[in-house]
């Protein structure tokens, strides 16, 4: 790669990068992005299955709530959204039973810790609060370590709470999906880009980055470099944090000492899901699901179930969609244990969830089974993890990461977006956040 100067170079060609890239090319500066991976959209990872009706998600697949950054988007992109029933079944001796009010409940708690004075884990939190039910205990376990990924040991009590904050909507409750798949997104963001002020140079990794004010260089893994007077830097905080060899995925010169301390501070959470694929909707005929609808009735689709004892403690099928297709998910502590498994040994762990689901034998509704689809986010070296969650000591690390940096390098991602981390509407809006810091 020849030496040039542009006005700006963007490492990472996912979300937060092609938001940022959107802003900036509009705005008449020449662009470079680097993008690890031969493809764009970082940790949305769409699938399509000739002859199957539905997009197959193995990275970000819900909108959790009414989003402007996602359905503006979606308006004009032409992307079809669809609203999923707020079905949560919990799976038990006596069958499924209703999780009513979720969120509510999981509110209630977060509510009742602390954003001063010292912080502490979300464990420690709930050891003090005796009076607590064992119930919304294990509520907010379940939520902490799966819904969003994270260790009870690890996570921040200051950053997981609610306290200060406005009660949810109904609609900033109500989840989402993308029915015209995630990648749509994506897409349009790139369809915006000027082809003559930005181009993506794929399959190409950032060894390193130097950097004085005005002026950074960025250094590819061929040995290239290439100039400019900023750069954004979006790639997950897993790819900036030190590896299994001690050395972090991007070399800084000199290193951003408020957010290297920042980064220490923000955790990659971890996650693996697998998408089944069957050749009809097997659950609708189990007992299970017929005593469920005898004795609550309204629950006409099956939409989110859990199993908290499970290798897979959480499913969802493609509901309002009649499609049959199932996604089981284990997030936190239940990760760890399916880590860098075959595909084999995961189909395994998942059918045997399924029989304790539905009390059917694993063995029969394997026959049912076309075919199934897995991407293990916390060994791709571009991500090395699923997404993020502030540890003890870091509830104000997103807004550190979040700094320009003498107006030459930021970051951006959804580890930057204090209100939205974890989320794709998250990295969309530090994306714009960067490049109206640049564009000042």
């Amino acid at each position: 790669m020849a030496e040039r100067s542009l006005d700006v170079l963007i490492v990472g060609a996912g979300a937060a990068g092609l938001a940022a890239a959107e802003r900036l090319s509009a705005a008449g500066l020449s662009i470079a992005i680097f993008e690890a991976r031969a493809r764009v959209g970082g940790r949305i990872f769409t699938r399509r299955v000739r002859g199957w009706p539905l997009p197959i998600e193995l990275g970000a697949e819900f909108v959790h709530g009414r989003s402007d950054e996602i359905f503006d988007i979606a308006r004009q992109a032409g992307l079809l959204i669809d609203r999923l029933p707020n079905s949560h079944l919990e799976s038990g001796a006596s069958g499924f039973r209703s999780q009513h009010d979720l969120w509510e409940r999981f509110d209630a708690v977060t509510r009742q810790m602390r954003t001063k004075g010292r912080d502490r884990s979300v464990a420690e939190f709930l050891r003090t609060r005796r009076r607590m039910s064992p119930s919304e205990k294990r509520l907010a376990v379940a939520m902490i370590e799966s819904y969003h990924a994270a260790v009870l040991e690890r996570a921040s009590e200051h950053a997981m709470s609610t306290r200060e904050e406005p009660r949810l909507s109904s609609g900033e409750r109500t989840q989402f999906r993308l029915v015209s798949g995630y990648d749509g997104v994506v897409d349009w963001l790139r369809s915006r880009l000027d082809p003559k002020r930005c181009r993506i140079r794929f399959s190409t990794a950032v060894e390193r980055i130097r950097w004085r004010k005005g002026s950074v260089e960025v250094g590819i893994a061929n040995g290239g470099t290439l100039r400019a007077r900023h750069a954004i830097v979006t790639v997950p905080v897993g790819a900036l944090q030190a590896g299994s060899d001690g050395k972090p995925g991007i070399e800084f010169d000199p290193d951003p000492a408020d957010q290297r301390r920042a980064l220490d501070r923000i955790e990659m959470g971890h996650a693996v899901r697998i998408v089944l694929l069957f050749r009809r909707p097997f659950w609708e005929e189990t007992s299970a699901v017929e005593r469920l609808r005898a004795r609550e009735p309204e629950n006409s689709e099956i939409t989110f179930l859990h199993r908290r004892d499970a290798a897979l403690p959480t499913w969802w099928t493609a509901a309002p969609a009649q499609v049959p297709m199932m996604t089981g998910w284990a997030g936190g502590p239940a990760a760890k244990a399916l880590f860098h498994l075959p595909k084999k040994r995961l189909l395994d762990r998942a059918f045997e969830t399924l029989e304790s689901l539905f009390g059917v034998r694993a063995a029969r509704l394997r026959k049912f089974l076309i075919a199934g689809y897995v991407h293990d986010w916390s060994a791709d070296p571009w991500a090395r993890g699923a997404y993020s969650y502030e540890a003890v000591g870091g509830a104000s690390a997103p807004e550190v990461l979040a700094r320009p940096i003498a107006g030459t390098l930021l970051f951006a991602g959804e580890a930057t977006d204090r209100n939205q981390s974890g989320t794709v509407p998250g990295a969309i809006a530090s994306g714009r956040r960067a490049a109206r810091q640049i564009l000042g």
